[in-house]
């Protein structure tokens, strides 16, 4: 917000003109800037600070996917057997 402040002070002549519209650029900037800004300091305090892996949670995240997917399968084995075993 300064620098449009400093930027509109040192380029016009005229003081009447001062301040009429730089607010509107601020926001339109702010609104850009913030939320990255916001974001990359998310993951620097979540990975330095922190100590968060996040590849790391997504790769256990997975292995623990894959353990209840071979965990149901052994369970519709288990029916399998038994019912044939029913059957005998």
């Amino acid at each position: 917000m300064y620098s449009f402040q400093l930027f509109t002070a040192l380029n016009y002549s005229n003081s009447e003109r001062i301040d009429e519209n730089e607010i509107l650029y601020v926001v339109a900037v702010t609104m850009v800037v913030v939320p990255v800004v916001y974001f990359i300091r998310i993951k620097l305090v979540d990975k330095h600070v922190h100590g968060i892996d996040l590849d790391a949670m997504d790769t256990e995240l997975q292995i623990l996917k894959e353990k209840e997917e071979l965990r149901k399968e052994r369970q519709k084995l288990e029916e399998r057997q038994k019912s044939l075993s029913k059957k005998m």
